[in-house]
């Protein structure tokens, strides 16, 4: 199993990190996308092992879990992008706030047979 976040930032980090100290995978099947490499969340993703690159088309073929670990006003462009690589395989679990339907959204995107959590 690998495990993808869309997004580095804090949550993203702070996810990574519970799951490498949990021992529930190791950090080098963990791949995650940031458009900017020189933050400080990307820094200790590396320094933890991760993958980090610019693709979250790359993210998304790489994983079998994927982390939508952007803010909300950010996940209908991230959708636009990802929506037509992912397959039956992928579990998608959004991080945004689900108040204003983030869940059917990414389900219209990816497909209304998407597991999303």
């Amino acid at each position: 199993m690998s495990v993808g976040f869309i997004g580095a930032g804090q949550l993203a980090h702070a996810l990574v990190k519970g799951f490498a100290s949990a021992g529930v995978i190791a950090t080098q099947r963990i791949i995650a996308s940031s458009p900017d490499t020189d933050l400080p969340t990307v820094a200790g993703l590396r320094k933890m092992g991760a993958i980090l690159t610019t693709s979250n088309k790359e993210v998304v073929n790489k994983s079998d879990v994927l982390f939508l670990a952007v803010k909300p006003h950010i996940i209908p462009f991230v959708l636009d992008e990802i929506g037509p690589d992912i397959e039956d395989r992928h579990l998608i679990v959004s991080c945004a706030d689900n108040r204003q339907g983030r869940g059917t959204q990414i389900q219209t995107h990816c497909g209304e047979l998407m597991l999303v959590v």
